[in-house]
């Protein structure tokens, strides 16, 4: 039964995950089809986290109370109609409704399919359990560009989104007839945000939500923004498909690996790897403007994939040892919304910044913020670590 469950929640997040990255390759050309500029690229990619933003909290403290299958369910014929409207989606304002439609879809599917998750981890094995969703997660974004720049290429960008609806139908029928129900077990919390706001004063609770938000951020920068940098080095849909998903590919294929180091560590520690990992994107998207040609623009994703590698499985092991004393989906939902909201914010600021600075002030910009994260978080941990040699 827990492999089976396991199996099917992994089929959820594979084409929840899809759905976020398989139009990146070919945005450049849809904003010069669509005389857009670089706000509406952002907006086009964010349009996806502001609405699973703001459904994601509400859906994380609900599953708590009613259950979780209902949500996925949900969440999948979402994904199903409105992988056709992309179809229909004939100019930028349009297509921008859609991928904010499309959003739902992921803020009732994914917070979910971690909750669960969260509740099938055994103690101590959480860094493992949860690396192996985030490598199907991490597959299912870099199978997106992917798929999507080579269908593009050869077939037209409507047969991208009939495979989608195929794939989310297929998932959907078997989540109905297959997937268990789970109730939470944790303690329901009182209704109000008093929870969070008492969570929120502990400086390791900002000290992860801040590192969240600017890995997630660099990343959707990442994805949102190489395809512009890329074309402007003559480089075409599936080579950029290709640059975008080998690095979601090696982040994913590192998940295990590196969730098992994070088992191995107390929370510092783990926070310490998030660091690292977040260091080393920083770097990756610093290069960005430097690279001349498809190679170096491969190399430089292949280290962009190795920061996401470190950083992530860290992450949700913390978020899952959160979520065991605070209430797995109410924490999810917390967790996911700043995700969500670095998916928004991250690309929208980047547009604008590229708009008026160029292109590659997006990157610098992006590196900036990173560098002083590095720092706040190298600092709270020194302090801790000194703290605790004190007492």
């Amino acid at each position: 039964m827990r492999v089976r469950t396991f199996c099917l929640l992994m089929m959820a997040a594979f084409s929840a995950a899809l759905g976020l990255a398989v139009i990146t390759p070919f945005l450049p050309e849809l904003a010069e089809r669509h005389g857009t500029n670089g706000f509406w690229i952002g907006m086009i990619f964010a349009g996806f986290g502001i609405s699973r933003g703001i459904i994601t909290p509400f859906i994380g403290k609900v599953s708590d109370r009613v259950g979780r299958k209902i949500f996925v369910v949900g969440g999948l014929i979402i994904y199903t109609v409105v992988s056709l409207f992309y179809t229909k989606a004939d100019n930028v304002y349009l297509l921008t409704l859609v991928r904010f439609i499309h959003g739902f879809s992921a803020g009732m599917i994914l917070p979910i399919v971690m909750t669960y998750v969260g509740e099938l981890s055994r103690q101590g094995r959480e860094g493992l359990t949860t690396g192996a969703l985030n490598t199907v997660l991490y597959l299912g974004v870099a199978a997106g560009p992917l798929i999507g720049g080579e269908i593009a290429e050869r077939y037209g960008f409507d047969a991208v989104f009939y495979s989608m609806a195929a794939l989310g139908a297929v998932t959907l029928f078997l989540v109905i007839f297959f997937l268990p129900e789970a109730k939470s077990h944790t303690p329901q919390k009182a209704p109000g945000t008093a929870p969070f706001n008492i969570l929120i004063k502990y400086s390791y609770i900002k000290a992860v939500l801040i590192i969240t938000f600017v890995s997630v951020g660099l990343s959707a920068i990442f994805m949102s923004f190489v395809p512009s940098i890329a074309i402007k080095d003559l480089v075409d849909m599936i080579h950029i498909g290709f640059i975008i998903s080998v690095a979601i590919l090696i982040a994913g294929i590192l998940q295990i690996p590196f969730g098992r180091f994070a088992d191995h560590h107390d929370r510092l520690g783990k926070l310490l790897q998030c660091t690292v990992g977040v260091s080393v994107s920083m770097m990756a998207i610093f290069v960005l403007p430097f690279c001349p040609d498809f190679r170096a623009l491969f190399l430089a994703g292949c280290f962009m994939g190795l920061g996401i590698a470190i950083c992530a499985p860290a992450l949700s092991s913390i978020s899952v040892g959160i979520g065991q004393k605070a209430g797995m989906g109410w924490w999810m939902g917390i967790f996911w919304s700043v995700m969500s909201a670095a998916l928004v914010i991250a690309p929208i600021t980047a547009g604008i910044i590229m708009d008026h600075f160029g292109l590659d002030s997006v990157f610098y910009t992006a590196s900036i913020f990173a560098f002083f994260t590095v720092i706040f978080c190298i600092y709270y941990i020194r302090r801790r670590q000194i703290g605790e040699l004190k007492k």
